[in-house]
């Protein structure tokens, strides 16, 4: 890749650390998109929507390279008009586990901050995506025992090897769930649900850290008061500084691999 300069766009906190991590490495880094070259890398913070889209695409000529998170479809298909490629770091497996690390230890300094004790407790995880291993994986070493419920019966083994508890969601009618202290979702679907919020005991917290609107039926938590939140954006709120390092060495990666 022909790299003029690079344009790290934004006010976002982890764009400050993206910024300084490349110039750490020698790259000729800039924040003004109006000084933005014609063979410029652009980097963006997510969300990359329409909002984000007018501020970026009247500075971009043909021979720049952008790289954001959560790319719209409407921002790509505006970029495949004027042939500038884009590229969405957020879809990246490398970001994304290190991201679910930075999100499980966040949630679980959420929830401490919230007055839990996770330590000895019982906990419940849903979803055994990259969130939901890293997190399960933070929950026991902070001494607690948790299960893990999932659609697959076929990560049954897996949950199983790895000393957690194996919950079949598509068996949940049968489960108790009246033992766990702290519930964490990470299935962007409606998984807590009235019905499994009436097997919960009362004095359960929920956490879920799901893209909108989450998991969790909110309303019915209200009114059975029962404390429920949606933590969004873990890693760039808690940790902009790995966060916006993570971004800059993925983006670093794909630049000198293409």
């Amino acid at each position: 890749m022909n790299i003029g300069s690079i344009c790290v766009y934004g006010s976002d906190g982890r764009m400050d650390y993206v910024a300084q991590t490349l110039y750490h490495y020698g790259y000729d880094v800039c924040r003004d998109i109006s000084l933005a070259a014609s063979n410029s890398v652009i980097i963006m913070p997510p969300p990359c929507g329409d909002k984000m889209m007018a501020e970026i695409l009247p500075h971009i000529t043909e021979g720049c390279v952008l790289y954001g998170g959560m790319v719209s479809n409407r921002f790509r298909h505006e970029c495949e008009l004027i042939n500038v490629p884009i590229y969405d770091y957020l879809k990246w497996d490398s970001v994304t586990e290190q991201n679910a690390i930075l999100t499980g230890k966040g949630i679980i300094k959420q929830a401490a901050l919230s007055g839990a004790v996770i330590e000895g407790s019982d906990c419940l995880v849903t979803g055994y995506g990259f969130c939901g291993k890293a997190l399960a994986h933070l929950l026991k070493e902070c001494d607690a025992d948790v299960d893990i419920m999932v659609r697959r019966k076929n990560l049954a083994d897996e949950i199983r090897y790895y000393g957690y508890g194996f919950v079949d969601m598509k068996e949940k009618t049968e489960h108790s769930f009246f033992k766990y202290s702290y519930v964490f979702n990470t299935i962007p679907a409606m998984v807590i649900d009235d019905m499994l919020i009436d097997k919960l005991s009362r004095n359960v917290m929920i956490f879920d850290i799901a893209s909108k609107p989450g998991g969790t039926d909110f309303s019915y938590c209200e009114k059975k008061d029962i404390y429920a939140v949606n933590s969004l954006g873990i890693p760039g709120k808690e940790y902009p500084k790995e966060a916006g390092e993570i971004i800059a060495n993925a983006v670093i990666s794909d630049m000198t691999r293409n």
